[in-house]
């Protein structure tokens, strides 16, 4: 890491006042930290981060007074290698920082395969962590169970249901399947009986005797009534009238609609889809000489999202209990299933082609073959195409795009509610006098407009290729539309106070200094004027962010007052 990129993450430490989820910053005066091997194991349990040691919170992030650089990277780098299983490669530098060191310390994601990443001397079930906001918590045996089959393929929904017989699935069901797949695949099914064919679609199996049951995949795929044997594994739908469960009107309903969805995921899926729409409104959008009407959430992406959740779900005993969620809120729709992310599948990839990894392959070969109800239409594809539906389809309706929440033991989707490119939002946008933006450039200041910060993510879900969301990023900073926050993979973007404020008063102190300690951060000895130009803050904003940022001790002057010559830059050391 360089000093450049350094500076852009003190910056951010400062203008945030704490750690982020992937950026730990620690004195380290008087040795390596205990709690730094439990940060070591969380990074490497999630998305990976950074650690910066030799700054301390109490002073702003300054540089700690009495920080042994080499003694600490030395100390680090025996913590990585010989006090964490398995040993953690960690790439540790020390860079130099004003008038001292620092050690920083990218700690990269363990591969699946060998997760968790635990610390030796407490054991896996109680050194092992992942990050919560700021902080480290110890995970959960459910979350580790889940890293463990992240191993390798889970067999939870190929396993027998030993209570249930073949009068437990539906008929009508059965026979379409028997139909479709003799008809789909001649070759291996030619001359087998019925029972034959389900053994070999895995929807019956042996149990521990010679009697042929249900599998679990078979049954939710199937069966009349699944809940009979377990009873949670349906879907729960809630409606509240704000933006969270405790915004209530006085005097008001709790719930505008609260029910449970039970039977086949087939009938899940479509009765939950129905209850959506039952609750939201249309839009109308005008194309051409005529016009077209949509629901808040697009019925193609609504569909996607909830079988999404239904079909990749941990079905393991340690989550038969919890059922998928859907929570409608004023302004947004929330869908969350036990189980976070499996396989090799990160946030990063989700949306890309042919990006793809199956929990439950036995059940998401039933459903591509298994009808909707009252629809020639089958539940699902198996093609990799849930998430890129969903996101051109939000696209194609005109509203954000939805968000992904992954966590171990969790899978959470946000569709938010209103519409993004509107025609006032549009008018904005031209009044901005930027020619020739891309349709992704103009989504993303429509959401930094509404105080989002704007991610190489948040780009990739508009539709875009990591090196193309990068380009756009950048000729939005260069166009003075945006600044950027933080460096590489802590790099975020904030619209320009002047672009997208009606009034500077709007924006916060901490708004201010936190962007031109960013604008600082990546071009040091800036003359007022280069600030003003870069932030788009005005004379006086710029000078009094200035002045209380140089009584803070963040950034220096480089000459007096009324000189000609002053400059200003951040202060490196403490």
């Amino acid at each position: 890491m360089d000093l450049v990129e350094l500076r852009g993450l003190v910056a951010l430490l400062r203008a945030r006042a704490t750690d982020l989820t992937d950026l730990e910053a620690k004195s380290a005066v008087g040795g390596l930290p205990k709690s730094l091997r439990d940060t070591i194991s969380a990074f490497s349990n999630d998305r990976g981060g950074t650690i910066i040691l030799g700054l301390d919170e109490r002073t702003d992030f300054s540089l700690a007074d009495g920080f042994r650089a080499a003694a600490i990277r030395d100390a680090l780098a025996s913590a990585c290698a010989g006090e964490l299983e398995p040993p953690v490669r960690a790439d540790i530098d020390i860079v130099d920082f004003g008038e001292g060191a620092v050690v920083v310390a990218e700690v990269p994601e363990l591969d699946p395969r060998f997760k968790p990443c635990y610390v030796k001397s407490r054991g896996e079930y109680n050194g092992s962590f992942t990050r919560g906001g700021d902080g480290d918590r110890k995970l959960t045996d459910f979350e580790i169970h889940l890293l463990h089959t992240n191993r390798g393929q889970p067999d939870d929904d190929r396993r027998p249901v030993p209570d249930a017989t073949i009068d437990d699935l539906d008929g009508a069901s059965l026979g379409s399947l028997l139909r479709r797949v003799r008809q789909r695949q001649r070759r291996a099914f030619d001359g087998l009986g019925d029972e034959a064919v389900l053994r070999r679609l895995n929807v019956l199996t042996p149990d521990s005797g010679d009697r042929l049951v249900p599998t679990l995949g078979g049954l939710l795929a199937l069966g009349q009534y699944p809940q009979q044997f377990f009873p949670q594994l349906n879907a729960t739908f809630a409606v509240y009238p704000g933006v969270s469960a405790e915004d209530i009107p006085a005097g008001g309903p709790r719930f505008l609609d609260n029910r449970t969805f039970e039977g086949s995921i087939p009938n899940i899926v479509d009765e939950a889809v129905a209850a959506v729409l039952r609750n939201t409104s249309l839009r109308s959008f005008v194309e051409g000489a005529g016009r077209r009407d949509v629901y808040d959430y697009p019925v193609e992406a609504l569909r996607e999202v909830i079988v999404n959740a239904l079909i990749h779900r941990d079905y393991s005993p340690y989550s038969r209990g919890t059922p998928v969620q859907i929570v409608l809120y004023a302004d947004r729709l929330a869908v969350a299933n036990p189980g976070g992310l499996f396989g090799a599948v990160t946030e990063d990839d989700l949306g890309g082609e042919g990006v793809s990894s199956t929990r439950n392959p036995v059940l998401v070969k039933l459903l591509q073959d298994v009808q909707l109800p009252d629809s020639d239409r089958t539940v699902c594809e198996n093609r990799a195409s849930g998430i890129p539906t969903m996101l051109r389809e939000m696209r194609r309706a005109g509203s954000a795009p939805p968000e992904f929440h992954n966590r171990i033991n969790r899978f959470k989707v946000i569709f938010p509610r209103h519409a993004l490119l509107t025609s006032e939002t549009m008018e904005w946008i031209e009044g901005l006098g930027a020619t020739g933006l891309t349709a992704t450039q103009q989504m993303a200041l429509a959401q930094m407009r509404e105080g989002r910060t704007i991610t190489n993510q948040s780009m990739r879900n508009f539709g875009l290729e990591g090196r193309r969301a990068t380009i756009e990023l950048a000729d939005l900073v260069g166009r003075g539309l945006a600044v950027r926050l933080g460096e590489r993979r802590h790099a975020r973007y904030v619209l320009v106070p002047s672009a997208g404020r009606p009034s500077i008063s709007d924006v916060s102190q901490t708004d201010r200094e936190g962007i031109v300690l960013a604008v600082l951060s990546a071009r040091p000895d800036m003359s007022r004027r280069d600030i003003e130009v870069a932030t788009g803050l005005g004379q006086i904003t710029v000078l009094r962010t200035l002045d209380a940022l140089i009584a803070v001790g963040k950034v220096e002057a480089t000459a007096p007052a009324r000189s000609p010559l002053r400059r200003y830059r951040i202060v490196s050391g403490p």
